[in-house]
């Protein structure tokens, strides 16, 4: 078949698969596939007959995806805050709304002012998205925990694949296990994180490509969702800097007020700060340590 001809084959079995922007992803296996950019494959679109290698691995692709496996695994990768990151089943696969924390962290830490290298701690680092991306934009030294050693096999990959591993250290345990062995009380300018924040009851109801192909560890976040909070939120504050440390979270739908209220009980944490993603939810929660 013809670039056009396999196109139309994959948009129609997507589209019986529910499978949305069908056309979209038919492009995107498709130049993935053919290794050609969009405007090779555009006018080829009508002389252009795929190999039988082609052809196959195609199809393979496309079976996948209307059995809603999720795009970037079939791809291999996500872009994400200006890099283009390896994902697969391992991970969760970073989003748009991530970089909404990213952006605020960054804008919190340089109004205040920072040292020549801050220190940051992420924790849940999956990929390393949040990682990767506050040591490129701040020349930051970042200690990046997760609980799932499989998830720190694919953020090690990222790493080296973006030259990062001198400045970001992967460390494997629950949460701030792991970093009491490292004399960092009190010295650390930002703790991030994109914690699981699903309620336990609505992560089966999710899209089947998160649902089914996600990591549930990174997703599911307890009954009300906010299990992840209540472990971070208290346990943060001997690590941050007194006076300057930045405490940042990615909040699920209506939780700003449950973790506003968490925060708020820790006597040496502001007042927090919450800041909308670009689709005006409340997306972002921030308090500093105070004393």
């Amino acid at each position: 078949m013809t670039i056009d001809q396999s196109l139309q084959w994959a948009t129609g079995v997507l589209e019986q698969g529910a499978v949305e922007n069908a056309r979209g992803n038919a492009l995107h296996l498709l130049d993935h596939c053919l290794g050609m950019n969009k405007t090779e494959r555009f006018l080829q679109r009508h002389e252009r007959i795929l190999t039988e290698t082609e052809d196959r691995e195609y199809r393979e692709l496309i079976v996948r995806r209307a059995a809603r496996v999720p795009l970037q695994y079939l791809l291999g990768s996500a872009p994400f805050f200006d890099h283009e990151l390896v994902v697969d089943p391992r991970v969760l696969i970073p989003r748009p709304e991530t970089e909404q924390v990213i952006e605020s962290a960054i804008g919190l830490l340089q109004t205040q002012g920072i040292g020549l290298v801050p220190l940051v701690f992420d924790i849940g680092t999956g990929s390393g998205a949040i990682a990767i991306s506050l040591a490129k934009a701040l020349h930051a030294k970042v200690w990046a925990s997760d609980v799932s050693a499989v998830a720190l096999e694919v953020a090690q990959i990222n790493l080296e694949k973006l030259e990062l591993e001198t400045q970001v250290t992967l460390v494997h345990g629950d949460v701030f296990d792991p970093f009491h062995a490292f004399d960092l009380e009190g010295r650390v300018d930002l703790v991030i994180s994109n914690p699981p924040y699903i309620r336990h009851e609505m992560v089966d109801r999710l899209a089947p490509e998160i649902s089914e192909h996600e990591p549930r560890s990174a997703l599911d976040g307890g009954e009300d969702g906010c299990d992840s909070y209540r472990a971070i939120v208290p346990a943060s504050i001997p690590f941050l800097k007194p006076g300057s440390g930045w405490l940042v979270l990615e909040l699920g739908d209506d939780q700003a007020e449950t973790v506003g209220e968490l925060i708020r009980s820790q006597p040496e944490l502001s007042e927090p700060q919450v800041f909308p993603d670009l689709n005006g939810k409340e997306r972002v929660i921030a308090a500093r340590r105070e004393r």
